[in-house]
């Protein structure tokens, strides 16, 4: 098999690096690299000695185990994770464990299922306690739930993400970060923990300590979504000139996950909180601009072009993508059907292929109205996507990523994922097969439709 970037890991085993790294062989199909993936973590000290003084027939043993935990699970990874969670039990002394579990917590986060990735994520902080990546996941994770239990645990984490925040040194500095950066990468670091804890403070209408998280926050990098915030926590304080004060900053500082729609009900906002003092919005205007003046005093670099909206986003099918013509294209429409996906860029040699036979596919399902098809543009030049998607005559409805890409971890291009009634990933294939393709993917979706009705026909707990 060739390759337009040569020998790479799909994106269906890159999340197993792990397997590579324990010398499993894989066979790779066509696939076209979209990032450099991440290289696999190299076993640690302990485990290399461990290995060297395990027998060779126990070692084989597990080898063996683990490489069945992952071949039967055949790119599902709600299947992987049960299979790699019993590995654990079997082998709850294994020296590869937090590798297992690191892929665990992947194939979560992947999978859109946050109460896994939450508990696997806090297995690895207790081999990694001062991890402060895991501490800022740890917090969004409980965060997004709606239990007392997962507020209370959210707060604690938001508290330890604030505390390693707060004593991050000029010592610390990675090396991989330039001196001049350091500074903002902090700073940011810093509004980041305290935006995360006053979010959790704010859905439990403590408003007061939401207010002061998100002041503590902007001190540090003002950002148009936390200055919103911070708006309605004083609203709901009656504090209306700070109201006032936030949302004028909200709507006049550029950010690039703020979108038209968003600016314009940061504006409704605005004049309301406005209207709550003054008998018309005569004097609104000066405001605006005299606030528009001084931030772009204070922060030059950052009025840039704005972004696409999705950057909070937690649920695949929250996203709202664009279609050809730019008009947006929510995936909460499909919401309750079978969702396949071609994550594919005109660059790609592999996805032009892929993305006839993908046709195929879709032509077979044509009189099924329980699933959708849908060719995903990692967001190139529009022009450029138009252009291809004529010369090759397809018809399945093609749209712009906007981040889905990388929130459902996209590294090789072609990725065909399909997604359950529910918005959970049951599939995941990177690169292309020719000869199998078209019969796995039809095989797959008829696979996931008798799962969706077989769940409808079952009675509720």
């Amino acid at each position: 098999m060739s390759s337009c970037a040569g020998r790479n890991k799909t994106d269906a085993f890159r999340v197993l690096a792990l397997v590579l790294l324990f010398g499993f062989a894989l066979t790779l199909p066509l696939a076209a690299e979209d990032q450099k993936p991440a290289p696999p973590p190299a076993p640690s000290e302990k485990a290399r000695d461990v290995d060297r003084a395990a027998p060779s027939s126990e070692a084989e043993t597990e080898s063996a185990a683990l490489d069945e935990a992952v071949s039967v699970s055949q790119g599902n990874p709600q299947a992987l994770i049960k299979n790699l969670e019993a590995f654990l039990e079997k082998y709850p002394k294994t020296a590869r464990r937090e590798q297992v579990l690191r892929t665990i917590y992947r194939q979560a986060l992947q999978g859109n299922d946050p109460r896994k990735a939450a508990a696997t994520a806090e297995k690895l902080l207790e081999l990694n306690p001062q991890d402060a990546d895991l501490l800022g996941a740890l917090t969004d994770l409980y965060g997004h739930q709606n239990d007392r239990a997962s507020h209370e645990k959210a707060l604690q984490y938001a508290t330890r993400f604030i505390e390693h925040a707060e004593k991050i040194s000029d010592e610390k500095r990675p090396s991989e970060i330039p001196a001049e950066k350091w500074s903002d990468v902090r700073d940011l670091y810093r509004a980041t923990a305290y935006s995360m804890r006053g979010k959790i403070y704010a859905q439990s209408d403590e408003n007061g300590k939401a207010a002061a998280d998100f002041e503590k926050s902007l001190a540090s990098y003002p950002t148009a979504q936390v200055a919103e915030q911070l708006g309605d926590a004083a609203m709901k304080l009656s504090e209306v000139p700070r109201a006032i004060d936030a949302y004028a900053t909200a709507f006049m500082l550029p950010d690039k996950r703020v979108d038209t729609a968003r600016r314009e009900q940061i504006r409704r906002k605005l004049g309301s909180a406005y209207a709550r003092t003054h008998p018309s919005e005569q004097g609104l205007g000066d405001l605006i601009l005299a606030r528009y003046d001084e931030l772009a005093r204070s922060h030059p670099a950052r009025f840039a072009a704005e972004g696409n909206g999705n950057a909070e986003v937690r649920d695949p099918l929250e996203f709202v993508l664009a279609r050809l013509d730019g008009t947006p294209l929510k995936l909460a429409e499909f919401r309750g059907k079978v969702l396949v996906m071609d994550f594919w860029a005109t660059w790609c040699g592999p996805c032009r292929l892929e993305g006839k036979l993908f046709e195929r596919v879709r032509e077979t399902f044509q009189a099924e109205k329980s699933v959708e098809f849908l060719a995903v543009n990692t967001d190139e030049e529009p022009s450029v996507v138009s252009n291809f998607v004529k010369e090759e005559g397809w018809k399945v409805p093609v749209v712009y990523a906007r981040g889905l890409n990388d929130f459902l971890g996209i590294r090789a291009l072609p990725t065909v994922l399909i997604l359950d009634a529910e918005g959970r990933v049951v599939f995941r294939q990177a690169g292309i097969d020719p000869g199998s393709f078209v019969a796995t993917l039809e095989g797959k979706v008829h696979q996931t439709l008798a799962q969706r009705d077989s769940a409808a026909a079952s009675p509720s707990d």
